[in-house]
């Protein structure tokens, strides 16, 4: 039974996440994404102590070994924040969510290849080819194409992929809470290093003139308790459903953020390969995750009917676990 609260409240803020962080990079003029990924941390780690302290969540105890095994996922995580952050700064609403739609393919064509868990049938890989050659047709539509903003963005799913398969072998042994925390404690000192070594932020924020506007502070919040509350809505959505439920959930709503982002803050121009880009994007997103349902369907059903074999009197259902 699908958990529906859980499915609105992830559909939500990623919805509206995006348009949340454009306004603050274009409205406030605030194009400081690492100071802006260091506040939504800060605030997911701020939260899980607060609700340690009236006992609603454990603060997870890390030794050296899960440590050492979850650097590597939050090295993908930053890397990934950074350069989808950068991309949204240049790119129109419509056209980053398209990019950011390639997410899901691109890992399921990494997991064969890397964790070697399942195999590419004909299916899956037209429907990744279709949300590919959608993407690349919808950036040589774009009139205000901006080379460098589709590679960062294209980076950014790379990356993003990447994260996503190396703490799916560390959210086996771990819960999703402990997961969402030590990675966001983590994340926080390699994202402050990379802005006070490696950036010139840190003068770009102390010389930031908008502070005294209230559309700062207003859009500020949002952006920081909204990342936040995405990060800890995708894990209940995850955990109420499951990760597929999620990937279609994504889909859904990347829907109405491409019709809306081409009206919003600065406008797509749109001609006959912006929108065919878009379509094929979007069919290909669409039935990949239908595919995807459906060979997870099967497979459940093919588990559920498994034999049932006699052991000491006690019925034991064969699964994949007892094979």
């Amino acid at each position: 039974m699908l958990h529906l609260p859980s499915m609105i409240t992830y559909g939500f803020f990623s919805f509206i996440l995006a348009f949340f962080n454009k306004a603050l990079f274009q409205l406030a003029n605030f194009n400081y994404c690492l100071f802006v990924i260091s506040s939504q941390l800060i605030f997911i780690v701020l939260s899980f102590q607060i609700l340690a302290y009236f006992h609603f969540v454990t603060i997870p105890i890390l030794n050296k070994k899960e440590l050492y095994t979850l650097c590597v996922p939050s090295i993908f995580y930053c890397f990934s924040t950074v350069f989808s952050l950068q991309a949204l700064m240049k790119l129109n609403v419509a056209i980053y969510v398209v990019i950011k739609r390639c997410t899901p393919a691109l890992t399921f064509v990494l997991s064969v290849v890397i964790l070697k868990k399942q195999r590419l049938d004909l299916k899956i890989g037209l429907c990744v080819l279709m949300m590919t050659i959608g993407a690349v047709i919808t950036s040589t539509g774009d009139v205000s194409y901006h080379f460098q903003s589709y590679l960062v963005g294209s980076l950014s799913v790379i990356f993003h992929s990447l994260y996503l398969l190396t703490v799916q072998r560390f959210s086996e042994q771990k819960d999703s809470n402990d997961v969402l925390y030590i990675n966001s404690l983590l994340s926080l000192p390699m994202i402050s290093i990379f802005m006070i070594s490696l950036s010139n932020e840190l003068s770009g924020i102390q010389s930031y003139k908008g502070y005294r506007t209230v559309h700062f502070w207003f859009y500020f919040i949002l952006s920081t308790i909204g990342g936040g509350l995405l990060n800890g809505a995708t894990f209940w959505c995850t955990i109420k459903n499951s990760a597929l439920t999620t990937s279609v959930v994504g889909v859904l709503k990347s829907i109405f953020q491409i019709f809306f982002g081409m009206f919003v803050f600065d406008r797509l121009v749109i001609n006959n390969k912006t929108i065919l880009g878009i379509i094929l994007s979007l069919i290909g997103g669409t039935l990949f995750s239908y595919f995807e349902y459906m060979n997870k369907r099967t497979k459940s059903v093919l588990v559920t009917n498994e034999p049932v074999i006699e052991h000491d009197s006690k019925p034991t259902m064969i699964t994949e676990g007892t094979k």
